[in-house]
């Protein structure tokens, strides 16, 4: 009986302590090396975080991306957040490759690509798209005991080619975006 009763303090004392939240995320030596066409990875550790890889191609008319990410988080971030890209990881690529790496809390990231190759339009991002994409937070300051690192290996994407698109980032209410938009008019012709 005295056995049982201890076990049962000892395991009370460990859930009263607040333990550290290890978010990490690390894309490793080699992974998705040699890719050809297209590539949209989302890593993600931790609480309400939001992440996407849009692509709008239009051989006639406009290419349109339009998003909206809403995020209203409670919590706070609390021990480590980590991202890693290592070695040689996603070299040798080649076309459109989208790589978002989040670690923390209520982090919010976005590659954006449009193609058109007519002269009707384009649009990727609006700024109506960027108003209504809202990373709210808990207040306060984060807490000491947290600590953050963003690591991209030197050898990380060598040799790729093409539209490379990569977001890293860590800790609380980060938004992340890149966009590109391309118009290719007269690029492409057929024949009679």
């Amino acid at each position: 009986m005295k056995t049982y009763i201890a076990l049962a303090i000892i395991s009370l004392s460990a859930f009263a302590q607040q333990s550290q939240a290890e978010n990490r995320v690390d894309l490793g030596s080699q992974a998705l090396s040699n890719i050809r066409g297209a590539m949209g990875v989302n890593m993600v550790a931790g609480n309400n975080n939001q992440q996407g890889n849009l692509a709008a191609i239009a051989l006639s008319g406009p290419a349109i991306v339009q998003f909206s990410q809403q995020n209203q988080s409670t919590t706070n971030l609390n021990g480590n957040q980590s991202v890693a890209i290592l070695g040689s990881a996603l070299s040798q690529s080649q076309g459109l490759v989208g790589i978002n790496q989040g670690a923390g809390e209520a982090n919010q990231q976005l590659n954006a690509f449009a193609l058109s190759l007519d002269d009707s339009g384009i649009g990727v991002v609006t700024d109506i798209n960027l108003s209504t994409s809202v990373a709210k937070t808990p207040a306060g300051k984060v807490p000491s005991n947290t600590t953050t690192s963003i690591y991209l290996d030197d050898n990380a994407l060598t040799g790729s080619k093409g539209v490379i698109q990569v977001n890293q980032v860590t800790g609380q209410g980060n938004q992340a975006v890149n966009m590109v938009s391309l118009p290719l008019a007269g690029a492409v012709t057929t024949s009679p």
